[in-house]
């Protein structure tokens, strides 16, 4: 079968965004919202500053979003993978997982880019409704929840995360701190196993 001209143009549109994608990643995690710009963004991506408007036509205000809906995405993927969780259930194995596996480089990003739009009017009115939509997409809480369980869980979950950005961070520190008030919480007994039994089979990995 001959791979026709549009499809070797939209897999390489792909590619080029999934390259912007990573690079954003990259600059937003390891070096702040403040050093991401558009040249900096395409010398990275060895790509022009046409290539990068061609995407993403409004620039920072176009890809943001759009890597935060990626990101966003994929995360539900992999809850909606591990069969039907509660929100508690949910937010437990994030929080579980997090003393193995710290914060990745995603989500502080997001976590950049997220402090950045509240001094930016025009970038916070396009990641809010995705934002927004995150916490039933992945964490499946319902809109307006008040179950005081659910918004502990979900303060834990963000300042856990937010931990990540300290210059004191380290990853021994959060999974001590997170192993002892996950000490205190009445977490679901099935729900500990069968997190144990995903922690040994990466050991053994």
């Amino acid at each position: 079968m001959t791979t026709s001209k549009k499809q070797i143009s939209t897999s390489r549109a792909y590619r080029t965004r999934q390259k912007m994608f990573d690079a954003t990643e990259q600059i937003l995690s390891l070096e702040g919202y403040a050093a991401w710009n558009e040249e900096y963004l395409c010398k990275l991506c060895e790509c022009s500053r046409g290539a990068l408007r061609y995407q993403f036509p409004d620039g920072r205000y176009d890809l943001l979003p759009s890597f935060i809906e990626a990101v966003i995405e994929q995360d539900s993927k992999m809850v909606e993978s591990l069969g039907d969780l509660t929100p508690v259930e949910r937010m437990y194995l994030f929080l579980m997982s997090m003393r193995f596996k710290p914060p990745s480089q995603a989500t502080r990003a997001i976590l950049e880019i997220s402090m950045a739009a509240r001094g930016d009017a025009k970038l916070l009115s396009r990641i809010e409704p995705i934002m927004e939509s995150a916490n039933a997409r992945v964490l499946g809480m319902a809109a307006g929840e008040t179950d005081p369980e659910i918004l502990a869980l979900r303060c834990l979950l963000h300042g856990a995360s937010m931990y990540s950005l300290h210059k004191d961070f380290t990853p021994l520190g959060l999974n001590q701190s997170l192993g002892w008030i996950l000490d205190l919480l009445p977490i679901p007994p099935a729900l500990a196993a069968r997190v144990a039994e995903m922690v040994k089979a990466r050991q053994v990995a």
